[in-house]
């Protein structure tokens, strides 16, 4: 059967190129093509893959940054309830 999964990688493939695809046909050349119950959600697909792409916050540092300034928290947390 070829639609069957035989690895991650080949699901991590198959979900990539169905993804992509899917991306092709909700650009907004196409939307006069389409009809309305199915433009919206493509659209709105489209427009949060672009802005997915275009945010320039790296993604490391939105969990490296909160672990960062965890024990300064946890600190001030341990330091409340010795106060009470």
């Amino acid at each position: 059967m070829r639609l069957a999964l035989h690895s991650p990688f080949g699901a991590f493939c198959k979900a990539l190129c169905l993804s992509a695809a899917i991306y092709a046909v909700s650009g907004p050349s196409l939307a006069p093509y389409r009809p309305d119950i199915v433009d919206l959600p493509l659209s709105r697909y489209h427009q949060a893959v672009n802005e997915l792409i275009s945010d320039q916050t790296p993604m490391l540092a939105m969990v490296t940054d909160p672990l960062k300034a965890s024990p300064h928290i946890v600190r001030q947390k341990i330091d409340g309830m010795l106060r009470r």
